[in-house]
């Protein structure tokens, strides 16, 4: 093990002392600021793209300074911290920003006493700490792998695993919907939805309220397991708990400006939903956002978007009142993206507020079924989102000589989650 280990810190110290000097000429300003951190785990890229496992997995928290892209890594977690070792197959599932640290849920369906949620001070990483083990949520069972994680503005904290959706009270335990999870296979227009939770996020909480509604995505290999779901902000406990759900492929979807190809998903599989992102309108927060969704092609058929949509982003409208949300369907869903030679088995987004900008992580080798055959690492793709555009893209990407704004490497294999934060 000590051995092991001292080869794999040398590793990383000679892999970022490369890759310093080699950025020095452009590092001269200021390292301060915000940072794009992103995890490594279990991928999900579609059901149609083979990708990293835990295992496999780089197993680590790595951050890109957003103004000189030097890249360090935060936490690795094949390294000793205060609290001893990681099992093997322990991956970085999904972070979040909070603050002065990141909240780490961490997956492992093997050795499962590693699922919890880990709090990560950004300075001193070692002395990083269990924030949640509440065995009940984060549950013993190999088949509930944890997916994705959001954090309240009551500082509660939300996360999908394969069945359910977990809440979190502020001292890590455990609230329950009735008996059962927050979100338990959820009912109504909201089903069938318990056998693939991939992505979650909330909308903006309306006025009294501590929390916004929950948004879940579901992928699975048919076109009604492949759903967007709306749900209470207190949880789903019966069927009026679900306000609104929608098979992906019943929302009419078309191209945004200077975008063509077919606008439409495949009737019998649909498309896989991987990563979201919800955008709080500016005028109307507490009423209106936008959600933006990922798509990968659900069947090792689907690599590319030529015969039908499956690979890139698609825009719609949230409706909320304090009781009530919906997805504006008289709109549609508009394709804000669909290169898929760019944007190939996305398996994360990150957006950031303050210059609109979209970070958006995506296999490495376009149109390849199994990404493990060269074990290169994911890129990330930086984009830049105007809503008020008209008549051009509301969606541009940003590279600089023709290059990802984060080429793979030995930190991104692959990305399972990522964060923007100080």
């Amino acid at each position: 093990m000590g051995r092991k280990l001292f080869s794999r810190i040398a590793i990383l110290a000679a892999t970022t002392m490369v890759f310093s000097c080699a950025k020095k000429s452009e590092d001269t300003t200021a390292t301060s600021g915000k940072n794009l951190y992103i995890a490594s785990g279990q991928c999900n890229s579609g059901l149609g793209v083979t990708t990293f496992g835990t295992l496999a997995s780089s197993k680590m928290i790595s951050k890109v300074n957003l103004s000189t892209k030097a890249n360090s890594v935060v936490f690795d977690l094949a390294a000793e911290y205060q609290g001893g070792f990681f099992a093997p197959e322990t991956g970085a599932q999904s972070i979040v920003d909070n603050g002065q640290t990141l909240l780490m849920l961490a997956e492992n369906a093997t050795n499962m006493g590693d699922r919890k949620i880990f709090s990560i001070p950004k300075t001193n990483p070692f002395n990083t700490v269990i924030y949640a083990s509440d065995s009940n949520a984060l549950t013993q069972v190999s088949a509930d792998i944890t997916r994705s994680m959001v954090l309240n503005p009551d500082g509660t904290v939300l996360f999908s695993k394969t069945r359910a959706i977990e809440k979190l009270n502020t001292s890590g335990v455990r609230i329950q919907s009735g008996a059962n999870a927050y979100v338990n296979g959820p009912g109504g227009t909201c089903g069938t939805s318990t056998t693939f939770m991939s992505a979650l996020a909330t909308t903006t909480p309306t006025t009294g309220a501590s929390a916004g509604k929950i948004i879940f995505a579901h992928s699975g290999t048919t076109a009604a397991t492949n759903r967007i779901g709306i749900v209470n902000k207190d949880g789903y406990n019966v069927v009026a708990d679900c306000h609104n759900g929608y098979p992906v492929n019943s929302i009419a979807i078309s191209n945004d400006a200077t975008l063509t190809g077919p606008a439409s998903m495949d009737n019998t599989t649909s498309a896989n939903p991987t990563a979201m992102v919800y955008i709080p309108d500016a005028s109307s927060p507490q009423t209106t956002g936008k959600l933006l969704v990922a798509y990968s092609g659900p069947t090792s058929a689907d690599m590319s978007n030529s015969t039908e949509f499956n690979h890139g982003i698609i825009m719609y409208t949230v409706n909320q009142t304090a009781t009530a949300a919906s997805l504006d369907t008289s709109a549609g869903g508009t394709i804000l993206y669909r290169d898929s030679s760019i944007a190939f088995g996305i398996s994360a987004m990150a957006y950031d507020s303050s210059d609109n900008s979209l970070y958006v992580a995506t296999a490495s080798q376009p149109g390849v079924t199994n990404q493990l055959t060269q074990s290169y690492g994911y890129k990330v793709e930086k984009f830049t989102l105007d809503l008020t555009a008209s008549g051009t893209p509301k969606l541009t990407l940003v590279r600089q000589s023709n290059k990802p704004f984060l080429e793979r490497s030995s930190f991104t294999k692959c990305i399972s989650s990522m964060t923007v934060g100080d």
